[in-house]
Parts: C-alpha cells; sequence; structure tokens
C-alpha cells in the first residue's frame, strides 16, 4: 500500500525534473547552441555525398 501512495510523488518529481531541465535548455538557448557548434562537421559531411545531378 505504500507503495502505490510513493507513485504520484515519484511521478511528480520525475515530470519537475523533466520541467527543469527542458526550461533551462530552453532559457539559455541550448539547442541553437549545440546545432551552431555541430554545423561545421554536418556541412563537410554532406558536402562530400555523391549527388544525382538532372539537368
Amino acid at each position: 500500500m505504500k507503495k502505490l501512495l510513493k507513485l504520484p510523488l515519484y511521478l511528480l518529481l520525475a515530470a519537475l525534473g523533466f520541467f527543469v531541465v527542458t526550461f533551462t535548455i530552453y532559457f539559455f538557448n541550448l539547442d541553437m547552441k549545440a546545432t551552431s557548434l555541430l554545423a561545421p562537421w554536418l556541412e563537410k559531411w554532406y558536402d562530400h555525398l555523391e549527388r544525382k545531378q538532372y539537368i
């Protein structure tokens, strides 16, 4: 019975932790900063791919 009562507490803590992590990513714009760090490698990789050129 005590496990059943602790379940909502664990779910609430998990939801709060998820909110804190996602809010931190949003507030400091970390997703765009990570994208700007990855962009040179991605551009280099895409430039070396062979493409079919249609005229």
